[in-house]
């Protein structure tokens, strides 16, 4: 029987990552009113009504808030791992109460209110999961939603030290293959009412590490995992950042127009 079992070595994992946010608080009000029409006549489907009726939104979150945060695999709604839904939870810890909290979004509640689509119809699969994760979000009565996604990659290469499998008594083992994984995260802060993007998070694990190697797709498996996880951390933690950036430009919105 071939055995599955992956031995990690201390010492010989780097990571390293890289990681970007973006904020956004301004004013579609403001915007629209510094960039009037250049024509008294715009028709309702043309161009130039589509962008002015895009731009008029208005940032609505204040904190403290009820964030929902919604997993998407493949574009679809999905539920949150364990090793994913710790990050999250230890970033809202991080954050405290003057944030709110984090509610994850139901896969079931989303199910129950998705709306019944032609089936001729062609909807673009990432625009119909953010209208259901909206429309979950509402029913839970949340404020914004995370609507983030993780993909790893996996390359696996044996190297020289394969002769090292042959060990005494197996209590040492040596590395027997080079692995090199990747993975990418990413989210975006929506205002669940309108749909005004808050944010922007982005963040990525390269792991190269060597592994013992008793069945080449489960090494591959394991290490996607790996960097899948690692990857989602970064991400919560550079959204704690961009909250905390944004919490300060949101507030100053209310002093600036207190009836706002």
């Amino acid at each position: 029987m071939r055995k599955s079992t992956i031995v990690p070595l201390a010492g010989l994992l780097l990571l390293s990552a890289c990681s970007v946010f973006t904020t956004q608080a301004s004013s579609g009000r403001d915007w629209l009113a510094a960039h009037p029409p250049q024509s008294v006549n715009l028709n309702p489907g043309d161009i130039d009504s589509a962008v002015r009726e895009a731009a008029a939104v208005e940032p609505t979150l204040r904190f403290p808030a009820r964030i929902g945060i919604a997993r998407l695999d493949r574009a679809r709604l999905s539920a949150i791992p364990i090793d994913e839904g710790k990050a999250w939870t230890d970033t809202a810890n991080r954050l405290g109460a003057g944030y709110g909290e984090f509610v994850p979004i139901s896969p079931l509640i989303a199910a129950m209110l998705e709306p019944v689509r032609d089936p001729d119809a062609r909807v673009d699969p990432v625009r119909g999961a953010v209208e259901d994760i909206r429309l979950a979000a509402a029913r839970q009565h949340l404020d914004a939603v995370i609507i983030y996604e993780v993909d790893a990659s996996a390359d696996t290469r044996a190297n020289p030290l394969s002769i090292a499998e042959w060990t005494l008594i197996g209590a040492f083992t040596l590395p027997t293959e080079n692995v090199n994984a990747q993975g990418v995260a990413q989210a975006i802060l929506l205002d669940v009412r309108n749909g005004y993007p808050y944010g922007t998070v982005q963040a990525d694990a390269d792991d190269k590490s060597a592994t013992v190697r008793f069945e080449t797709g489960d090494t591959s498996r394991a290490l996607r995992d790996r960097v899948r996880a690692d990857a989602v951390a970064k991400l919560a933690g550079e959204t704690e950042a961009m909250m905390r950036k944004l919490q300060p430009e949101l507030a100053a919105l209310d002093k600036k127009s207190p009836l706002r």
